[in-house]
């Protein structure tokens, strides 16, 4: 994933940190609530999707 791609996520990125997760907007075409699926609890990557517009983000995010 490019930096800009990661930066356009960051707002979300943030929130979830924060442990907020309900009615997150979509940064590309700000439709809600975003998926915000765990696999293997926390040692496994989170995914991040749009319903509407299918875009998504994946990864290991946090310490570890």
């Amino acid at each position: 994933m490019d930096e800009e791609e990661l930066i356009v996520w960051q707002d979300v990125l943030d929130e979830i940190a924060a442990g907020r997760r309900a009615g997150l907007a979509c940064p590309h075409c700000g439709a809600r609530p975003l998926s915000v699926e765990d696999d293997a609890g926390a040692s496994g990557p989170t995914r991040i999707s749009c319903p509407s517009c299918r875009r998504f983000l994946e990864g290991r995010f946090g310490p570890g």
